[in-house]
């Protein structure tokens, strides 16, 4: 009798070690960099994203088309995503100090959570800017940019302190910090990379010039304005072309546009530099490419704005929020709605833009993705922290008139 294999447990464990290694290098992750090997297992299983397919190509491989920019490859189109999401970790990992391991991200977060708890134990607010910042570049993220995520991590802050607080007292274990990275981490990959958008399909011929069109004989991408440079004459007058759907940012052109103010499409990025430029902006109507989402049911849009709580909301969201604070005592007071080119009621008359905006940027605060974040201070009192510039106020910018 031979000498018996690797039982089934080591067996199935060295294939997805495996799986781990080859999906790495797909993804370009490096193994000596072990400190993101949590997005290669991230990526695995990993679903397509919006408006793209897969099927069998001619020679029997799994392709992947997107029917609206017409791109066509043999790559996981999400794969892309985790990618970008890798190169963005690390490069703010090697501008912040280069942690290199697990471990040492690990321990230097115990450091953190210890003051946090010294914090909860003589009965001060857990969280403060300065726990928030070093967490934040411990963690990858932003918080001069990602202001979504850093509110994020400061919330996830301050429910974990106080979590493990009433567990150490109660059980006196050791402090664990597991669970916050991995909350942390499946945020990430939730805004990074499963809610990120496409980038914009350039011009072979002019790179800085969005594609408007798909060469149908030679598969290259064009703008109006490459094509006829390179198709006016000789037989590559004939070749057909397809059309390549795709709204870009008017001020950053490789980024998707994701609202239209007067006629003119902005990223999220670009309507805040326009609006930086010219505050007056505000004055003019705002329109969310494909609505704002309902803050229940993220994939349904949202038709009304809840005054006292400003929650975006579809009916059905509503409706299932509103029995809740029923049973509890707890009612709206206001409900302003919202039509489908995005103008806000209330009770049937229209709010002029500037108002709406003023009422946008509180659901946004609230929402936890502005650039203000909440805190109180020793006295608890409350104040806010500039996350882009680092200053604080005891006035609520949101909210301020």
């Amino acid at each position: 009798m031979g000498p018996a294999g690797p039982c089934p447990a080591a067996a199935a464990a060295m294939t997805i070690k495996q799986e781990v290694r080859e999906r790495a290098q797909v993804l370009g992750i490096p193994e000596d960099e072990p400190l993101f090997m949590w997005i290669v297992e991230a990526s695995l299983g990993a679903s397509l994203p919006e408006g793209w397919d897969d099927f069998m190509d001619a020679e029997g491989q799994t392709a992947y088309y997107h029917g609206k920019t017409k791109r066509l490859q043999r790559t996981h189109p999400m794969l892309e995503r985790f990618t970008g999401c890798y190169k963005t970790l690390k490069d703010l990992n090697d501008r912040g100090g280069k942690i290199e391991t697990e471990r040492k991200m690990e321990s230097m977060l115990y450091v953190i959570f210890n003051e946090m708890l010294n914090r909860c134990n003589r009965e001060l607010p857990p969280v403060t800017p300065e726990l928030l910042e070093r967490a934040c570049l411990l963690l990858c993220v932003n918080s001069s940019e990602q202001f979504r995520m850093a509110n994020i991590v400061k919330v996830a802050m301050a429910d974990f302190a106080e979590e493990q607080y009433d567990v150490l007292v109660a059980t006196q274990t050791k402090l664990t910090v597991g669970g916050f990275i991995d909350r942390v981490r499946k945020e990430q990959v939730r805004i990074e990379v499963s809610e990120k958008p496409d980038e914009t399909v350039m011009c072979s011929e002019f790179p800085d010039k969005p594609a408007a069109v798909k060469n149908l004989v030679t598969f290259d991408f064009y703008s109006l304005e490459g094509f006829a440079a390179t198709h006016s004459t000789g037989k590559r007058r004939f070749h057909e072309t397809a059309k390549v759907e795709q709204t870009v940012c008017s001020i950053y052109p490789r980024k998707l546009a994701t609202c239209e103010v007067d006629n003119q499409f902005y990223s999220d990025e670009g309507y805040r530099f326009v609006l930086g430029k010219h505050p007056a902006m505000r004055s003019k109507h705002l329109k969310i490419l494909g609505g704002y989402k309902c803050q229940e049911f993220p994939d349904k849009v949202a038709e009304v704005l809840t005054g006292d709580t400003l929650e975006f909301l579809s009916w059905e969201g509503y409706f299932k929020l509103f029995r809740h604070k029923q049973l509890t005592g707890r009612m709206y007071n206001h409900l302003l709605t919202i039509d489908e080119d995005g103008y806000f009621y209330r009770m049937g008359n229209k709010l002029p833009p500037e108002e709406t905006s003023r009422l946008v940027d509180k659901a946004r605060f609230l929402a936890g993705g502005g650039e203000w974040a909440s805190f109180t201070d020793d006295m608890h009192d409350t104040y806010w922290y500039n996350l882009r510039d680092k200053v604080t106020t005891k006035t609520n910018p949101y909210f301020a008139n």
